[in-house]
């Protein structure tokens, strides 16, 4: 592993851990100015541990409480489609499937955001927080925190050697 990708791998690991420990992702946060741009750089963090830790041996695939669809698979495509949907304001992935734009909803707890027809914007977990872009849900603790521990834990000891 060459010097470059090394520093983005210890890089990423400390940023995402600082984001994560600092306290923005509270509920009395959730109307702070940089509540959006810390969830905004967690997700391009680890949208670039996901592509290292695959590319150099382990795909984060679990995918509990993905909504699999023909394009999203596993947690690695969800956090893909979530970071696009972030970087691209005008990406698909902001649309639900009957044309209405949802991006960027925000439940904490168990609550049900929308619901049309069959489709429904719903967090299961009362312990967690769902972010919520088009039809897709990522979950901060099932999803983000799990990703990056299991991601950690596959390339610090690849970056170590």
């Amino acid at each position: 592993m060459d010097f470059h990708t090394k520093s983005d791998i210890e890089s990423s690991i400390l940023r995402i851990d600082e984001l994560l420990a600092c306290g923005i992702f509270q509920p009395t946060n959730s109307r702070h100015v940089l509540f959006r741009a810390a969830f905004i750089e967690l997700l391009i963090a680890l949208r670039d541990l996901m592509y290292k830790s695959e590319k150099l041996g382990r795909r984060i695939a679990f995918a509990d409480d993905v909504k699999q669809t023909e394009k999203i698979k596993d947690v690695t495509h969800l956090i893909k489609y979530v970071r696009d949907a972030l970087c691209h304001p005008d990406s698909e992935n902001h649309y639900i499937e009957e044309g209405m734009k949802a991006t960027f909803n925000v439940v904490f707890g168990q609550a049900s955001l929308l619901k049309i027809g069959d489709f429904e914007q719903s967090s299961k977990y009362h312990d967690d927080i769902c972010f919520f872009f088009g039809s897709q849900g990522i979950y901060l603790q099932r999803h983000v925190v799990r990703a990056f521990n299991e991601a950690k834990a596959h390339l610090l000891p690849l970056v170590e050697n």
